[in-house]
């Protein structure tokens, strides 16, 4: 009987320290929400004193949010990659 036995390789997939190219990454994203976020803000009160309607001012507020989010993530990413010490010397 014939056996085959493939020597087991482990490939890590996660990178051992952050690259700071991803968190410019998330900077660059959140950079135009940071933007947008105030103007559909200001523009959604105006449309609920007119109009009654709380569409704009909701993805306003929606935006918002999601713009400190993604910027939250972007300066944590950059503290990583400057604060991470990586005592492995392979």
């Amino acid at each position: 009987m014939v056996t085959l036995e493939m020597p087991l390789t482990i490939i890590n997939m996660k990178n051992k320290k952050p690259t700071f190219g991803n968190a410019i990454k998330y900077l660059g994203l959140a950079l135009p929400f940071l933007f947008i976020a105030p103007i559909a803000i200001t523009i959604g009160f105006k449309a609920l004193r007119k109009d009654g309607s709380y569409f704009i001012l909701v993805l306003g507020i929606f935006l918002a949010v999601f713009a400190m989010v993604i910027t939250a993530t972007g300066v944590i990413k950059v503290s990583r990659y400057i604060f991470d010490k990586d005592n492995d010397k392979d």
